[in-house]
């Protein structure tokens, strides 16, 4: 049995891409602005042709004007948004394993905790070049990273012949299109990692250390200048 190991990071790139793809397909986000927009200029058309109050053409007109607006800033608010919710806040990774018979997770936040989910669980599956989606109940994604460098285990081939052919069993979805318009320049922040911040608290300890038996030579130095000055006197 093929068993694929791969380790995602949950970064910028990959939740940008992702939150495009669910955008896109799931919620229709642009198809919803597109209808709006379609029954804006029939209640427009309607208005001058037959009320004529010319209200409802201007505020048909700014819906249309705001709508436009909208398809074409929702990767830019996007951006915003993922920037606000990186902020002060470190990358997860997740590490999956992937076989004929399960799913298995492991978030970098809580390695002891696997978890496991059978394939029955996943209730559909998203492709696009650079990611895999298994999506777990109404909306929660394992996401899968599908280049060569994010392999730990197995082969990119044995992972999409497993991924195709559960994709043959459940709902589907997938795009060869960059999904991704404005460039990616985010740049997150460093935080300390775990061997970072020991060696840190081993060298404060040493200086702690080191300060201490400074101490205690100096007050043994004082201490034998008293003895002298007292032999002296």
């Amino acid at each position: 049995m093929n068993k694929i190991k791969t380790l995602t990071k949950l970064d910028f790139r990959t939740l940008k891409y992702c939150n495009l793809f669910i955008m896109k397909f799931q919620r229709r986000s642009r198809l919803w602005i597109i209808v709006t927009v379609l029954l804006s200029a029939g209640i427009i058309v309607y208005d001058l042709l037959k009320l004529q109050t010319k209200m409802f053409s201007i505020l048909g007109g700014v819906f249309i004007l705001y709508s436009i607006y909208q398809f074409f800033s929702l990767e830019k608010k996007l951006d915003t948004q993922l920037a606000a919710f990186f902020r002060g806040r470190p990358v997860n990774t997740q590490t999956v394993e992937v076989d004929d018979e399960k799913i298995t997770v492991v978030r970098s936040f809580d390695p002891e905790n696997p978890i496991v989910y059978d394939w029955s669980y996943i209730n559909q599956i998203f492709e696009m070049p650079q990611y895999y989606m298994l999506m777990v109940g109404k909306g929660t994604p394992i996401i899968i990273d599908r280049s060569e460098e994010a392999l730990i285990e197995g082969t990119k081939a044995e992972l999409d012949a497993i991924i195709g052919e559960k994709a043959s069993l459940k709902p589907y979805k997938k795009t060869e299109e960059d999904l991704v318009k404005i460039p990616i320049t985010y740049v997150h922040e460093e935080f300390p990692t775990a061997d970072a911040v020991e060696v840190d608290n081993e060298v404060v300890n040493s200086d702690v250390a080191e300060e201490a038996k400074d101490s205690v030579e100096t007050t043994e130095v004082q201490e034998a200048e008293l003895v002298e000055e007292a032999d002296e006197e």
